[in-house]
C-alpha cells in the first residue's frame, strides 16, 4: 500500500495532525520573535554629539540653558522647518575669524523615546561605526542561507526531530550568551548561530509537517507555519513594549526555544516516513498506529511500499540553467525571489523610521500578513498564479513609490501617507511571498522540482542579506532626495519583477511535467484533467527543498 494512501487512510487532517502540528510549529513563533527583534536591539535612532563636560546631558531638550549649551556646541541646520543638529560633528573652537571649525566626537547622547538600552547605543554603533549595526542583520541572515543548505540535509540524515531538537537548542543557548556580551565580533557570531539554529528547526518542521498530513490538507499547514512568523512579530512588538532593554529581552525570548527543545525530546513524534525510508518499520508502525488510535481509525494491515520514488535518482539541477523553457524561467524567478526578500524585509526594517508610534507601527505591520494570506487562498484558483503574483508584486512596487511624493512635496501633515503605504507594501509583498513558493513548484518538472525550490529559496536569502545596505543610499544622497533613494529602489524593482512574471507560463489547471520531456516548445503548460488536478494538490505544500533527492551540481 502506499504511504499516501496510507496517511489517507488513518487521517491525515485528524486530531493527531491537528495537536501535532499545533505543537511542532510553535517552534516558528520563535523564529519570529528573533527576526523582529532586530528592529529593536540594533535600532535605527536619532543621536547627536554630547556636550563636553555636561554629564547630564539627554537628547531630549532639557531647558532654555540646555538648549543655549546645544547650540554653542552642536551645528545645526533646518529640514522642512525643523532644527536638525549634526550627528557626528561637534564645534572645537572659534578662529580669529569668527569662523567655528569643528571636529568628530567620540561621544552621543540618543532618542530614548522607544528604546532604553541597545546594541547601537551601548557600544556607540554611529557615525563611522553604523555599518556595523548593520552587519549585525546581514549576518544573521547569512545564518538562515547556510541553514538552508545544510540543516534540510542533516535532517533527511539524522532525523527530523534530532535536528529540530538540537536548532532549538543551539538558538536558544547563542540568543542567551549573546545577552551577555559586548563585543561587536562576538555579537556577529552569536547572531549567526541563532539564525543557524531558527533555520535549523523551521525547515525540518515543514517536511515532517508535509509527512504527516494527507494531500489535500498540505497547503493548509503550509499557510499555518507562515502564519507562526507573524505571530512571533506581533509578540515582540507588544514584548519590547513593556522592556526596552536588549539583554534582557534577548534572554527572554530565548528561553522558550530551551523549554520547547525539552518538550521535544519528550513528546514529539519522529517522522513515520523517516522511519520508513531508513527501513524502521517496526518504529513507523508505532507512530502511525497511534495515529491511527488518535485519529480514532484503523491502521491497514499490509506492507507500505513507495516510500520515495526519487531517493535514488540523480537530479540534474544544472539543467534548470541551460534548457531555453527553463532558464527563461529560472532567471525571471530569480530576480523575483530576491526581489520579494529584499522588499519584505527592507520595508520591515523601514519601521523604525515611519511616521507614528514604533510599537504601533509593528504590530500594524504584523497584523496585515493575516489577510495577506487570507488573499491568497481566496484569489489563487480564481485568478491564476501568473497574473495574482503580476499583480501583487507591481502593487507593492506602487506602494513603495506612492511614500516617496509625501516627502517630497508634503508637509507634516501629510506624513502618514507615508506610514500606510508602508503597511499596504508589506500586505502585497507578504502575498506574493506566499505564491512565489507554491508557483516555483508548478513551474519546474518533478524530476527537479524540490531541488529547484531549494536553489531558488537559497538565493532569496541574498535579497534579506543585502536589505539593511539599502539604507545606506539616504547616507551617500543628503535631504529629501537621500530619503526616498531606498523607497524608489525597492519599488522599482518589485514593478520589474512583476512585470517581467508575465513571461512565466500560467500553471492554474495546468498539468504539471514530470520529466524535461513533458515541456512544450512554447513553454506553456497543457490544461490538466481532473485526475492531474489530484496529483498537482500532492506538491504544491512542498515548501522547502526536501533533501531526499540526490541532488547533482
Amino acid at each position: 500500500m502506499d504511504y499516501e494512501e496510507v496517511i489517507g487512510t488513518i487521517g491525515g487532517c485528524g486530531l493527531y495532525q491537528k495537536l501535532m502540528l499545533a505543537f511542532l510549529f510553535s517552534s516558528t513563533i520563535m523564529d519570529g520573535l528573533q527576526i523582529g527583534s532586530m528592529i529593536f536591539i540594533v535600532p535605527d535612532l536619532d543621536y547627536r554629539c554630547s556636550i563636553p563636560g555636561y554629564d547630564n546631558d539627554t537628547y531630549k531638550i532639557q531647558s532654555e540653558i540646555h538648549e543655549e549649551l546645544i547650540n554653542e556646541y552642536i551645528p545645526k541646520s533646518e529640514d522642512e522647518g525643523e532644527v536638525v543638529y549634526d550627528k557626528c560633528l561637534i564645534y572645537s573652537n572659534t578662529t580669529e575669524n569668527g569662523n567655528r571649525t569643528t571636529q568628530k566626537c567620540s561621544s552621543w547622547v540618543y532618542d530614548k523615546t522607544n528604546t532604553h538600552n541597545s546594541i547601537t547605543t551601548q557600544l556607540n554603533l554611529v557615525c563611522d561605526d553604523a555599518i556595523l549595526a548593520r552587519h549585525t542583520i546581514t549576518i544573521f541572515f547569512m545564518g538562515y542561507l547556510f541553514a538552508m543548505i545544510v540543516c534540510g540535509i542533516s535532517s533527511d540524515r539524522f532525523g527530523r526531530k534530532k535536528v529540530i531538537i538540537v536548532c532549538l537548542f543551539l538558538q536558544g543557548s547563542t540568543g542567551i550568551a549573546m545577552a551577555l556580551i559586548s563585543n561587536i565580533y562576538a555579537i556577529y557570531v552569536l547572531r549567526f548561530l541563532t539564525a543557524v539554529g531558527g533555520a535549523g528547526s523551521y525547515v525540518p518542521s515543514v517536511v515532517f509537517a508535509s509527512e504527516v498530513s494527507s494531500v489535500d490538507s498540505r497547503m493548509k499547514s503550509s499557510i499555518a507555519i507562515e502564519m507562526m512568523f507573524s505571530i512571533g512579530y506581533m509578540i515582540i512588538s507588544l514584548l519590547t513594549y513593556f522592556v526596552r532593554t536588549w539583554r534582557t529581552l534577548m534572554i527572554i525570548i530565548s528561553i522558550p526555544s530551551l523549554v520547547l527543545g525539552v518538550a521535544y525530546i519528550c513528546f514529539l513524534d519522529e517522522s513515520p516516513r523517516w522511519l520508513l525510508n531508513k527501513k524502521r518499520t517496526k518504529d513507523a508502525n508505532i507512530i502511525l498506529s497511534n495515529i491511527a488510535k488518535l485519529n480514532k481509525t484503523v491502521l491497514p494491515q499490509t506492507e507500505i511500499v513507495n516510500i520515495s520514488s526519487s531517493n535514488n535518482k540523480k537530479v540534474e539541477i544544472w539543467k534548470m540553467f541551460t534548457i531555453p523553457q527553463l532558464l527563461k524561467r529560472t532567471l525571471v524567478l530569480i530576480l523575483n525571489w530576491i526581489t520579494i526578500s529584499l522588499v519584505y524585509y527592507g520595508l520591515t526594517l523601514n519601521v523604525g523610521k515611519l511616521y507614528g508610534n514604533l510599537y504601533m507601527n509593528f504590530f500594524l505591520n504584523s497584523v496585515v500578513e493575516f489577510p495577506a494570506y487570507i488573499l491568497c487562498l481566496l484569489l489563487l484558483n480564481r485568478i491564476g498564479r501568473r497574473k495574482l503574483h503580476s499583480s501583487l508584486m507591481i502593487l507593492a512596487g506602487v506602494m513603495c513609490i506612492a511614500g516617496i511624493f509625501p516627502v517630497l512635496y508634503g508637509t507634516k501633515a501629510h506624513r502618514w501617507i507615508v506610514t500606510a503605504s508602508s503597511i499596504l507594501g508589506r500586505l502585497f509583498i507578504t502575498a506574493a511571498f506566499g505564491i512565489v513558493y507554491l508557483y516555483t513548484l508548478e513551474l519546474y518538472p518533478t524530476c527537479i522540482r524540490n531541488g529547484a525550490l531549494g536553489t531558488l529559496s537559497t538565493l532569496a536569502r541574498f535579497g534579506g542579506a543585502l536589505a539593511p545596505y539599502t539604507f545606506n543610499l539616504s547616507d551617500l544622497v543628503s535631504g529629501k532626495v537621500g530619503r526616498i533613494l531606498p523607497m524608489v529602489l525597492m519599488g522599482a524593482l518589485s514593478v520589474i519583477a512583476g512585470l517581467l512574471s508575465l513571461l512565466l507560463p500560467e500553471t492554474n489547471n495546468r498539468k504539471m511535467m514530470d520529466n524535461f520531456s513533458d515541456l512544450t516548445k512554447s513553454g506553456e503548460l497543457k490544461l490538466a484533467t481532473k485526475k492531474d488536478a489530484i496529483l498537482k494538490e500532492e506538491t504544491q505544500p512542498m515548501k522547502p527543498i526536501q533533501p531526499a533527492e540526490d541532488i547533482k551540481f
